[in-house]
Protein backbone atom coordinates (compact mmCIF):
# COMPACT_ATOMS: atom_id res chain seq x y z
CA UNK A 1 0.00 0.00 0.00
CA UNK A 2 1.24 3.20 -0.89
CA UNK A 3 2.18 5.96 1.76
CA UNK A 4 -0.72 8.03 0.50
CA UNK A 5 -3.14 5.27 0.36
CA UNK A 6 -2.32 4.64 4.10
CA UNK A 7 -2.23 8.27 4.92
CA UNK A 8 -5.99 8.25 3.72
CA UNK A 9 -6.72 5.14 5.87
CA UNK A 10 -5.86 6.94 9.01
CA UNK A 11 -7.57 9.98 7.92
CA UNK A 12 -10.73 8.07 7.56
CA UNK A 13 -10.46 6.77 10.91
CA UNK A 14 -9.76 9.86 12.22
CA UNK A 15 -12.82 11.18 10.83
CA UNK A 16 -14.79 8.61 12.57
CA UNK A 17 -13.40 9.65 15.40
CA UNK A 18 -13.64 13.45 15.54
CA UNK A 19 -17.33 12.89 14.37
CA UNK A 20 -18.23 10.47 18.10
CA UNK A 21 -16.82 13.24 19.71
CA UNK A 22 -18.63 15.53 18.32
CA UNK A 23 -21.95 13.16 19.36
CA UNK A 24 -20.07 13.03 22.88
CA UNK A 25 -20.22 16.96 22.74
CA UNK A 26 -23.93 16.78 21.76
CA UNK A 27 -24.79 14.69 24.03
CA UNK A 28 -23.08 16.32 27.23
CA UNK A 29 -24.18 20.03 25.53
CA UNK A 30 -20.52 21.22 25.91
CA UNK A 31 -18.19 21.73 23.47
CA UNK A 32 -14.42 21.41 23.96
CA UNK A 33 -13.56 24.06 20.64
CA UNK A 34 -15.94 26.89 19.56
CA UNK A 35 -18.41 26.80 17.13
CA UNK A 36 -15.81 29.00 14.85
CA UNK A 37 -13.20 26.50 15.09
CA UNK A 38 -15.42 23.56 14.50
CA UNK A 39 -16.86 25.18 11.23
CA UNK A 40 -13.14 25.96 10.10
CA UNK A 41 -11.86 22.92 7.92
CA UNK A 42 -8.02 23.47 8.33
CA UNK A 43 -7.61 23.26 12.20
CA UNK A 44 -8.68 19.36 12.73
CA UNK A 45 -5.73 16.98 12.11
CA UNK A 46 -7.51 15.58 8.54
CA UNK A 47 -7.79 19.57 8.16
CA UNK A 48 -4.14 20.24 8.39
CA UNK A 49 -2.92 17.04 6.11
CA UNK A 50 -5.22 18.54 3.29
CA UNK A 51 -3.53 21.26 3.39
CA UNK A 52 0.06 19.83 3.59
CA UNK A 53 -1.13 17.66 0.76
CA UNK A 54 -1.98 20.78 -1.25
CA UNK A 55 1.99 21.52 -1.46
CA UNK A 56 2.02 17.90 -4.55
CA UNK A 57 0.76 19.37 -7.41
CA UNK A 58 0.14 15.34 -8.64
CA UNK A 59 -2.01 14.98 -5.87
CA UNK A 60 -3.33 18.83 -5.33
CA UNK A 61 -4.35 18.35 -9.42
CA UNK A 62 -6.39 15.20 -8.72
CA UNK A 63 -10.04 15.23 -9.16
CA UNK A 64 -10.40 13.08 -6.00
CA UNK A 65 -8.24 15.02 -3.95
CA UNK A 66 -10.54 18.32 -4.88
CA UNK A 67 -13.42 16.30 -4.08
CA UNK A 68 -12.32 15.39 -0.74
CA UNK A 69 -11.19 18.73 0.06
CA UNK A 70 -14.79 19.85 -1.10
CA UNK A 71 -16.67 17.43 1.08
CA UNK A 72 -14.37 18.23 4.28
CA UNK A 73 -15.36 21.85 4.30
CA UNK A 74 -19.18 20.77 3.85
CA UNK A 75 -18.59 18.60 6.71
CA UNK A 76 -17.35 21.47 8.82
CA UNK A 77 -19.62 23.82 7.84
CA UNK A 78 -22.41 21.50 8.85
CA UNK A 79 -20.34 20.31 12.18
CA UNK A 80 -20.25 23.89 12.62
CA UNK A 81 -23.94 24.47 12.91
CA UNK A 82 -24.64 21.58 15.03
CA UNK A 83 -22.11 23.24 17.57
CA UNK A 84 -23.83 26.82 17.61
CA UNK A 85 -27.23 25.22 18.63
CA UNK A 86 -24.86 23.59 21.51
CA UNK A 87 -23.54 27.04 22.21
CA UNK A 88 -26.77 28.37 22.00
CA UNK A 89 -27.85 25.85 24.69
CA UNK A 90 -30.35 24.17 21.92
CA UNK A 91 -29.35 20.95 22.40
CA UNK A 92 -31.98 18.88 20.73
CA UNK A 93 -31.48 20.82 17.76
CA UNK A 94 -28.17 19.77 17.99
CA UNK A 95 -29.06 16.71 18.13
CA UNK A 96 -31.94 16.26 15.79
CA UNK A 97 -29.12 17.88 12.95
CA UNK A 98 -26.36 15.72 14.00
CA UNK A 99 -28.66 12.45 13.78
CA UNK A 100 -30.58 13.88 10.44
CA UNK A 101 -30.58 12.49 7.50
CA UNK A 102 -28.22 15.81 6.23
CA UNK A 103 -25.61 15.11 8.30
CA UNK A 104 -25.33 11.80 7.45
CA UNK A 105 -25.18 12.45 4.03
CA UNK A 106 -22.77 15.10 4.20
CA UNK A 107 -20.70 12.72 6.09
CA UNK A 108 -21.45 9.74 4.49
CA UNK A 109 -19.99 11.72 1.47
CA UNK A 110 -16.69 12.87 2.71
CA UNK A 111 -16.21 8.59 3.79
CA UNK A 112 -17.02 7.57 0.17
CA UNK A 113 -15.21 10.59 -1.56
CA UNK A 114 -11.53 9.58 0.46
CA UNK A 115 -12.34 5.48 -0.33
CA UNK A 116 -12.86 6.75 -4.04
CA UNK A 117 -9.49 8.67 -3.87
CA UNK A 118 -7.59 5.79 -1.58
CA UNK A 119 -9.53 3.14 -4.46
CA UNK A 120 -8.47 5.34 -7.34
CA UNK A 121 -4.63 5.97 -6.38
CA UNK A 122 -2.15 4.27 -8.97
CA UNK A 123 0.02 0.99 -7.76
CA UNK A 124 3.44 1.73 -6.21
CA UNK A 125 2.98 5.84 -6.12
CA UNK A 126 4.06 7.37 -3.00
CA UNK A 127 3.13 10.74 -1.96
CA UNK A 128 5.05 11.72 1.07
CA UNK A 129 3.22 14.65 3.31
Amino acid sequence: MSDLAQQIKQAMGSHGCWKLQLSEAVAKGRLSSSSLEISRDDLCTFGKWLRQLSQDPVVANAAEYRLVVEAHARFHKAAGQIARCVENGEVEAAAALLNGSDFQKISDRLTSTMADWRQNLQPGVSHGA
